[in-house]
């Protein structure tokens, strides 16, 4: 007798526990919506890095960022990238006729992973010139247009010499 009282309790607490909150989930503007979504997101990313950040993984991608002064984290290879961003990252530094290091981060999920935190930057390709984190494609991009990543690019190559 006992089990079915506690079962209908937990019904009727739950029905108006969703009808309670729901009005106001509703009410919600997309902006809220959004900046929600990327509070838990950037929750569960710090909650990651907490488990990544003093992996083996992590030393290896510092050892890869001070031992290569252009650097791109990307999906695919250099000859065949696998996503546009990472094909418009590369026709970026290949303009430059530099010398560039590439890392697939399809062929290990905990470099694919570990960059993100690394950078504290959730999108792939990711760019590092001479040890510093410069960006994705869309900053490549910008920075291609203005001048700025060409003045970059120029200090990478003068430190390889």
């Amino acid at each position: 007798m006992i089990r079915p009282i506690l079962f209908a309790t937990a019904l009727l607490s739950s029905a108006s526990c969703t009808t309670a909150f729901a009005p106001a989930a509703a009410s919600l503007t997309t902006t809220q919506q959004q900046q929600r979504r990327t509070s838990i997101q950037t929750l569960q990313m710090s909650e990651d890095s907490d488990e990544i950040s003093s992996s083996p993984t992590q030393s290896k991608i510092q050892s890869l960022v001070d031992n290569n002064p252009v650097l791109l984290f990307m999906k695919g290879s250099k000859l065949f990238p696998q996503c546009g961003f990472s094909n418009t990252a590369c026709q970026i530094l290949q303009s430059y006729n530099i010398e560039f290091e590439s890392v697939d981060v399809l062929a290990d999920e905990e470099i694919r992973q570990g960059v993100k935190v690394f950078s504290q930057w959730p999108t792939i390709p990711q760019l590092y010139v001479c040890g510093e984190f410069i960006g994705g494609s869309d900053i490549m991009i910008e920075m291609y247009q203005s001048g700025e990543l060409g003045e970059m690019i120029e200090k990478a190559r003068a430190d390889m010499v």
